[in-house]
């Protein structure tokens, strides 16, 4: 009698389901579920929305002489201009690679005795790998660094000029004529006074942290001239004879 009542009591139980604690977890669970699909279809639409953004043609403004400014839709602008810019999108403009030249000219041929030691490899900096190499080298058997140290000058720079002669795929020729002046750190007294003609090669390469103009130096070469233009030769940073591309 007593092992009936067991199996009825048994029985019983099996009908009643799982324990209501089991059912609350079962439905949190499913309702978490719902949540993370709901994030997905979120994330996906926003992913869709970036990639339609990027897609976006840029923004067209033609700016005239005067400076005033006419805003081009790309169905006015037509096919040749929209393929032409994007071709010149990473080229350097014209404007900044004479604003690169004349940062390496400032840093390279503008220096003092007093700042010679951080303006010497900024200018380093702005070349090729190759160049960099060969110029250091030819720089440090001339001890470019310490002739200028133990010199106590200071040297004005006049830019007189700088064009762009030629440009050929990624390399930019160009010419520069500048003027200086070297005088003494302590009472200004003038040491010297030179004209210089500075033939510079750079060439186009992706922008970067270490490169944001997209442009570096790849062959350049200093040679000092007389004002009715005659070269005298070939002339160091220090004023001596100049002896390959140190400057």
């Amino acid at each position: 009698m007593g092992g009936q009542a067991d199996r009825h009591l048994a029985d019983s139980r099996s009908n009643l389901g799982p324990p209501a604690i089991w059912v609350a977890f079962a439905r949190q669970g499913a309702w978490k579920s719902w949540v993370l699909i709901l994030q997905f279809f979120v994330i996906a639409l926003l992913i869709l929305a970036n990639l339609r953004l990027s897609q976006k043609p840029a923004d067209i403004v033609v700016v005239a002489p005067d400076g005033k400014s006419t805003y081009l839709t790309p169905t006015i602008a037509g096919g040749p201009l929209l393929r032409f810019l994007a071709d010149q999108k990473q080229e350097p403009s014209d404007l900044t690679v004479l604003h690169f030249t004349r940062d390496f000219l400032d840093v390279a041929l503008a220096v003092n005795s007093s700042t010679i030691e951080t303006a010497w490899p900024k200018a380093l900096a702005m070349m090729s790998a190759p160049l960099r190499a060969r110029v250091a080298r030819e720089s440090a058997e001339q001890k470019l660094i310490e002739t200028y140290k133990l010199a106590r000058v200071r040297t004005e720079l006049l830019i007189q000029d700088v064009s762009v002669l030629e440009r050929v795929d990624s390399l930019v020729h160009l010419k520069a004529i500048v003027s200086r002046v070297k005088s003494e750190i302590l009472d200004g007294t003038e040491v010297s006074r030179d004209r210089l003609e500075v033939d510079i090669v750079e060439r186009i390469v992706p922008r970067s942290i270490d490169k944001p103009d997209g442009l570096e130096l790849c062959d350049f070469n200093v040679r000092a001239v007389e004002d009715g233009d005659s070269v005298k030769g070939e002339r160091n940073a220090a004023g001596g004879p100049k002896a390959g591309n140190a400057p």
